[in-house]
């Protein structure tokens, strides 16, 4: 009886929104090419009391060679569980584990279904025009199961008329080089927009060993068997049926290969690690643009494999053993529709449905065991938006979701805004929220230690702050101060079983609450334009279970991989055609294991200060532009994760030609 009527809420739930659609389909401008220029926390235009941050546009044009992980590193309070230069890359936000964090490329959760991660080392800035982060309850404007939040990726059209080319040339310590182009072409109604990269490096830099290492002795060694390459095509095109509709497709192709170093204290003589990864998103979508009603329809296609190969050879033996040969296959498709109307001029009510269609296929050469597994996902979202005189703005949304005909509890979220001083602009925002993630087909299925029995871990975060935006003289100020609560119960967690192998189980409860403080400057003087951005974030997230096994001393300790405290200091100054960046980041101490013994000894804290400093000359047809960087000036020694060692200071030169 209730699937049933879960059943004809979601009938009804479609039915009002083609209804919707034939009554106010009226028509309007379309958007050309948004300029973004500042980080900003939205109130009016998102739902109230969330917590949002959007990347500045010149963060992104100063991080255009590299990987979104690094970006994110930098630029915000995002954890990346980075395993080294071009290697896997993972995200925790507010202490959530890294399949907590979603992902959406132009609307479309990118995750894979089978690990329910990201890796952020695989998607490079050049692709991307706009990026938001949504922190926490948050993550419910625009997905499902994101505990710690998600991350919107965006790709625009280019409207500007008639053809255009651009070409850089990045050359970097360790053999790095990095080839990126676009070319441009927008007609009346047409915009074929073209983007493209190759990368390969090395990775053969140096780093200082402490500890014995086979043979080695303690001092200066180089990295070796770390050299990787990488390359991508984003193919754009976009045509405006009309004044308030638009329609495209947009098809992104990439493929890596790395191979991945032995850990820095291993005893294995010989290593031979090596991962390939080919992925395929193909999208189209319709999007129409009303005085009252918005709405878009997609379709998407995400194709994903992945060869993973481990051997390693003994000290007296000539041949290498084979420990693991792997192939993943993944593929996903996907329709998502999505809406708003605005019924009064102070209220607004959203509404979206997606369908999924999962299908994995896992293979071990060397054991000869794997699974194959089908998923269908379901969900639907629907909000309302209500703006009380000058003062208040609330919020109120539910999800539903249903995952191979199994029902997940509703997902609700309220939020609350208010103006408490008009003319200093400051808001006071809270937001409560409840999530649940389903388990990934790895937790479910893998072979051996799959547990098709696990229960969806659910999270319940408060948020709450303080936001101001205010123009002081020739200042622009905009700062917040936000503090939030997370509380998540099953926590999924791989442990040893009584069957010799490791099975995931509901085991884990953790609370994470912290502080976060963002400030932003902008000031502009004739030639001169300066920016300065400061962010801080305090993050204590625990484990509150009982004792898992004898020697397990994690309760109430920090989770490990997840510092207390991060920070980042970023500076930007243009006189004419030069350009200068400064940034300063702080990673706080780290635990890296959970039982009680002191030969895991915590990754210390360390400091990182990178610059950059570009002079541009434009000529009639043409741009020119040079640019020198430096990362770690200070020659830190450190480790992102336990002996993954990070590079020294290194140097790189950036070649930029625009042709109009």
């Amino acid at each position: 009886m209730e699937n049933s009527i879960r059943t004809i809420v979601f009938i009804l739930f479609l039915c009002f929104s083609l209804l919707a659609q034939a009554q106010y389909a009226l028509r309007d401008t379309i958007p050309i090419g948004e300029v973004l220029i500042k980080a900003k926390t939205h109130s009016g235009d998102a739902a109230a009391g969330v917590s949002t941050q959007r990347i500045d546009t010149l963060v992104m044009q100063q991080q255009m060679v590299g990987s979104v992980g690094e970006l994110l590193a930098s630029h915000t309070p995002v954890f990346i569980k980075s395993h080294g230069r071009g290697a896997l890359a993972t995200a925790s936000i507010r202490g959530a584990g890294a399949s907590h964090t979603a992902v959406l490329w132009n609307n479309i959760p990118i995750n894979s279904p089978m690990t329910g991660q990201v890796d952020f080392s695989l998607i490079p800035v050049y692709f991307a025009d706009q990026m938001e982060l949504y922190y926490g309850g948050a993550s419910l404007q625009n997905s499902s199961g994101a505990l710690g939040g998600s991350i919107a990726i965006q790709s625009n059209p280019d409207w500007t008329p008639g053809a255009s080319a651009k070409l850089m040339q990045n050359l970097g310590q360790f053999q790095t080089y990095g080839s990126f182009g676009e070319v441009n072409y927008s007609k009346q109604k047409w915009n074929l927009r073209t983007r493209f990269f190759y990368e390969t490096s090395q990775n053969n830099y140096t780093y200082y060993q402490s500890a014995n290492r086979t043979t080695d002795d303690s001092g200066w060694l180089e990295l070796k068997d770390a050299d990787g390459k990488k390359g991508g095509l984003l193919t754009e095109l976009y045509y405006r049926v009309n004044n308030s509709s638009v329609a495209g497709v947009k098809l992104w192709y990439q493929q890596s290969v790395r191979k991945l170093p032995a850990l820095v204290n291993s005893s294995v003589y010989r290593h031979h690690e090596k991962q390939d990864d080919n992925n395929l998103k193909a999208l189209a979508f319709y999007k129409h643009y009303g005085e009252r009603l918005t709405w878009e329809l997609q379709t998407a296609w995400l194709d994903d494999g992945l060869d993973y190969l481990l051997q390693n050879q003994a000290y007296n033996s000539e041949a290498f053993v084979t420990h693991y040969q792997s192939r993943n296959l993944t593929r996903s498709s996907i329709t998502n529709y999505q809406s708003s109307l605005k019924l009064k001029p102070d209220w607004k009510v959203e509404w979206q449905l997606l369908g999924r269609f999962d299908r994995v296929k896992v293979d071990d050469l060397k054991t000869q065991q794997g699974y194959s597994q089908e998923q269908t996902e379901f969900s639907g979202k629907l909000a309302l938006h209500k703006t009380l005189g000058e003062r208040w703005y609330f919020s109120a949304l539910t999800r539903q979701l249903m995952i191979d005909s199994r029902w997940v509890k509703p997902i609700p979220s309220l939020g609350m805004e208010y103006l408490l001083h008009k003319k200093q602009n400051i808001r006071l925002k809270t937001h409560l929220a409840r999530n649940y993630h389903y388990p990934s087909l790895n937790d479910r299925y893998y072979v051996p230690g799959g547990n098709p029995q696990l229960k969806p871990e659910e999270g319940t975060s408060i948020d709450g702050g303080l936001h101001q935006q205010k123009i002081l003289k020739t200042w622009e100020v905009e700062h917040s101060l936000e503090v939030y609560y997370l509380f998540i119960a099953n926590w999924i967690q791989w442990t040893p079983s009584e069957y010799g192998y490791w099975m995931p189980t509901n085991y884990k409860k953790v609370f994470s609450r912290g502080i976060a403080y963002h400030l932003m400057l902008t000031k502009k003087l004739g030639p001169l334009q300066t920016r300065a951005r400061m962010q801080y974030a305090w993050s204590p997230t625990t484990n509150e279970s009982d004792e898992l096994a004898e020697g397990d001393a994690s309760r109430g300790q920090q989770l490990i991989y997840i510092p207390r405290h991060s920070g980042s200091t970023w500076f930007y100054m243009q006189y004419k055609n030069i350009r200068f960046t400064w940034l300063t980041s702080y990673l706080g101490q780290r635990q890296t294991a959970t039982v009680a013994d002191d030969q895991f000894i915590p990754l210390s804290a360390y400091w990182l200060t990178n610059l950059t400093v570009g002079f541009q000359k434009n000529f009639s047809r043409m741009n020119v532009g040079i640019r020198l960087g430096v990362e770690n000036l200070f020659n830190s020694s450190y480790q992102n994760i336990k002996d993954r060692p990070m590079p020294m200071r290194n140097y790189s030169l950036l070649l930029k030609i625009d042709l109009k």
